[in-house]
């Protein structure tokens, strides 16, 4: 077995979880991470929360990876559908008519969405189908991804968010599919790292802490808020592309917030969540989460990043 299984057992958890919705959660730790190419001296990765669905995914290590894939990957609601959007449109000639009549699920489909729902447990065969070269998205921890990918190391990029937006976007993106408590009850589980795909601080500063890893680009939310163009450039350099300032033009607009919150092949919703809730595109706003959340919890999500990024470099990037 490729995985060790935790149950969790944190009093605000057991307390809370059948109220919130979250009674099939469960810690799951990888036991075979030698191929992870990490320069932390003496790496040993973290317990990552997931559902019980997890039990069905031992496959995940020998999945195929091919040199023409195309990944995104990221902890969730950092960014991921935006960057997604861009690359894919980069890599196919700028074809807005085609992005706009293909859900970006078909298009770029997310490698372990069985995780969330037993109805869902062929995701791997939408990837493993898809005609190459393959775009796939995947919020997976380095310890987790497929071996092969450390062999073929296919061109990936990783998008990072400041963590109070990511909590305060996580909590409604929740809210939407199944999340029935509090945001400050979500938040005091966030900062306990027993929300779906935590911890946090751990996802992020491994995947900048791999070794000869060139493949990988890296961008921010934040970064593509100030200045959309040059995270545009960047990305058309990592995959070799060049476009014409009127193209280029009509990339920018096709990515603004107005235009991706009313796309409906990229801002999807869930019908079947327990309440209407937010939009899956909600805000798009850099610091959004200064309107959003208390001092109290401003305060407990700083104090949380203190304290378990201690180094001051890798602070840097939750700032």
């Amino acid at each position: 077995m490729s995985f060790e299984y935790i149950e969790i057992t944190d009093p605000l958890y057991v307390e809370n979880k059948e109220q919130t919705g979250e009674e099939n959660y469960i810690m799951v730790r990888a036991k075979q991470y030698s191929d992870v190419p990490i320069k932390i001296p003496n790496w040993v990765p973290q317990a990552h929360c997931f559902t019980t669905e997890f039990y069905y995914f031992n496959n995940i290590p020998a999945s195929e990876v091919y040199p023409d894939d195309v990944w995104v990957l990221s902890y969730p609601k950092s960014g991921t559908t935006w960057i997604q959007e861009m690359a894919w449109l980069i890599c196919n000639d700028l074809n807005f008519e085609a992005a706009r009549a293909t859900k970006i699920s078909a298009r770029f489909p997310f490698l372990e969405i069985g995780l969330q729902s037993a109805a869902l447990h062929f995701s791997f065969k939408d990837v493993k189908d898809m005609p190459r070269p393959r775009f796939i998205k995947s919020h997976l921890p380095v310890s987790m991804l497929p071996k092969r990918y450390w062999e073929v190391k296919p061109k990936t990029i990783h998008i990072r968010r400041n963590p109070k937006s990511v909590a305060v976007s996580y909590f409604f993106h929740s809210q939407g599919i199944h999340y029935r408590g509090s945001m400050d009850t979500f938040l005091r589980s966030f900062v306990r790292e027993h929300q779906f795909y935590s911890p946090y601080h751990a996802h992020v500063i491994e995947y900048h802490e791999l070794r000869d890893c060139d493949n990988i680009l890296h961008v921010s939310f934040e970064e593509m808020k100030r200045y959309l163009p040059s995270v545009v450039r960047k990305v058309c350099q990592f995959f070799g592309k060049s476009y014409s300032k009127p193209e280029l033009e009509l990339l920018y607009q096709h990515l603004s917030f107005k235009s991706m919150r009313d796309n409906p092949a990229v801002n999807f919703e869930n019908p079947k969540g327990p309440t209407k809730g937010e939009p899956f595109i909600r805000k798009g706003e850099a610091d959004g989460w200064k309107k959003e959340l208390t001092p109290e919890q401003i305060h407990m999500l700083d104090e949380w990043t203190k304290e378990r990024v201690p180094n001051p470099e890798h602070r840097k990037l939750f700032e």
